[in-house]
C-alpha cells in the first residue's frame, strides 16, 4: 500500500524520520507531505503514533485529465463497491492547484456524480453523501492536469489530540508543538521548561514524547475504523504493542510557568485531561523574576501583541536574552517567534535556526546556548592557559 502523510511546512524531515523509525518503506519527502509504503499494520501504527502528521491518505490512483468529463470517466472506472456499500455514506474533498481547473467544488461534484452513477447503474440505487461524518472520505488533489485520488484514513485532523479543553489566545497547533520538541533534539533526560507556557501545549507534547505515550487516544474514531476491511483484532495488537512501550519511571522534570493565572488554570485542566499530572509541574511565575535554573532545556513561544510598537517588542525580546544570560547558565534555549525582527534583539547568536509556519505566520525557531561563564574561561578550564 502507498500512503501520503500530510504535515506542516518545515516539519517534512522530522515526519520522515518518525516514519523511518516506525519501519515505513520508500520514505520520500515532498512539500508539506511525506510519501511512504507499508501494509495495513503500518497504516494503523502511523495514525496512532505519528506526532508531526496531520492526516494519512491511502493512495488509490493517479491519472492525467484534459477536461472535467475525463475526471468523471476515470473516477467512474474505480470499483467503489469494494470500498463501501449502498447503505454507507461518502464525501469528497478536493484541492486544486491548476491553471486549467480552478474550481475545487465543481471537481468534487463531477467526482461525486461518477461514483453515484456507478452505483446506480450497478444496483439501481445510490449511496448518500455525508460531509460531516462519512464512512469513506475521498481526497482528490489536482496539480496542473495530474489527479491524485486517495482515501482519508485519519478522519478528523491528527493535530486534534482532544486533551485541550481550555486554550489561551493563539495557541500552538499540537503537531507544531510536537515538531518543536523533536526538532530541538531534546534528549528526554534533561529538565525541560516552558517559561511562557500558555495553555500548556508544548509541555504536554514533550511529556508524551519522553514517556513514549501515543499522541492519539486508541479509542479515537479514525477514518479507517469505518472501512469494510478494518481488522479490530489487528488494530488492538498494534495498540497493545505501543502501550507496552510507555515509560513510567526515569522521566525528566518538565515544568511550565506563565505570568497569567488564567493560562496556568487552563494548562492545569489540559494537563489533567491528558493524564500527564505525574509528569508536569505548573506554577504562576513571571519569567523575568524567576530565580532561573542551571543546565536545563528551555523551549518556548513568547507571546507578542501585533498592536504593540516595534520598539516595545524588540525591548521585550532584549529582556528575554538578558534573563537567559544571567539566570540560566549552562542552559539551552529554543525560541519560536513569528516576529523575525524582534528575534535579532535577543542579543545571542543562534547556533541553529529553522524556518517554520505557525498557522499562516512565517516563524523562526532558533537555538541559543548559555555558557556557565565566558567562552574564554571555558577554554582555559579545558585546555589551560597555553600560548600558541
Amino acid at each position: 500500500m502507498k500512503f501520503i502523510a500530510k504535515t506542516l511546512e518545515g516539519l517534512e524531515q522530522t515526519l520522515a524520520e518518525e516514519l523511518t523509525d516506525l519501519g515505513a518503506e520508500d520514505v520520500t519527502i515532498i512539500k508539506r507531505a511525506v510519501l511512504f509504503s507499508g501494509n495495513i499494520v503500518m497504516l494503523y501504527r502511523a495514525n496512532l503514533m505519528l506526532r508531526t502528521c496531520l492526516r494519512i491518505l491511502v493512495f488509490v490512483k493517479e491519472f492525467i485529465i484534459a477536461s472535467e468529463d475525463e475526471l468523471y470517466a476515470e473516477v467512474k472506472k474505480i470499483h467503489w463497491e469494494d470500498y463501501f456499500s449502498l447503505e454507507e455514506t461518502f464525501a469528497i474533498d478536493s484541492v486544486v492547484s491548476s491553471e486549467k481547473f480552478r474550481h475545487a467544488n465543481y471537481m468534487s461534484l463531477k467526482a461525486k456524480d461518477a461514483i453515484v452513477d456507478r452505483f446506480r447503474e450497478k444496483y439501481g440505487s445510490r449511496p448518500n453523501v455525508d460531509t460531516r461524518d462519512p464512512a469513506l472520505r475521498i481526497n482528490i488533489h489536482i496539480r496542473n492536469t495530474t489527479v491524485t485520488l486517495s482515501l482519508d484514513s485519519s478522519g478528523s485532523s491528527l493535530h486534534m489530540r482532544n486533551y485541550r479543553k481550555r486554550v489561551t489566545e493563539a495557541p500552538l497547533n499540537e503537531v507544531l508543538a510536537a515538531g518543536l520538541v523533536l526538532l530541538s533534539g531534546w534528549d528526554k533526560m534533561t529538565m525541560l521548561i516552558d517559561p511562557m507556557c500558555g495553555s500548556g501545549t508544548i509541555i504536554c507534547e514533550a511529556a508524551r514524547i519522553a514517556a513514549n505515550i501515543p499522541p492519539q487516544d486508541p479509542e479515537r474514531e479514525f477514518g479507517f475504523k469505518k472501512w469494510r476491511n478494518f481488522d479490530p483484532v489487528l488494530y488492538q495488537m498494534v495498540v497493545d504493542e505501543e502501550l507496552a512501550k510507555v515509560k513510567t519511571s526515569e522521566l525528566p522534570k518538565i515544568k511550565g510557568y506563565d505570568i497569567s493565572s488564567k493560562a496556568i488554570e487552563y494548562a492545569t485542566v489540559n494537563v489533567q485531561t491528558a493524564k500527564l499530572s505525574d509528569y508536569i509541574t505548573l506554577s504562576e511565575e513571571d519569567f523575568f523574576y524567576q530565580e532561573g535554573e542551571e543546565n536545563a532545556f528551555l523551549l518556548f513561544n513568547p507571546p507578542y501583541d501585533e498592536r504593540l510598537k516595534e520598539k516595545d517588542i524588540c525591548d521585550f525580546y532584549s529582556h528575554i536574552g538578558d534573563k537567559l544570560k544571567h539566570a540560566f547558565p549552562g542552559c539551552t534555549a529554543w525560541i519560536l517567534s513569528g516576529h523575525i525582527e524582534a528575534m535579532k534583539h535577543v542579543g545571542l547568536k543562534p547556533s541553529k535556526k529553522y524556518h517554520l509556519l505557525n498557522g499562516s505566520i512565517p516563524s523562526l525557531f532558533a537555538r541559543f546556548d548559555m555558557y556557565a561563564g565566558s567562552k574564554k574561561q571555558k577554554w582555559k578550564d579545558k585546555y589551560g592557559d597555553q600560548q600558541s
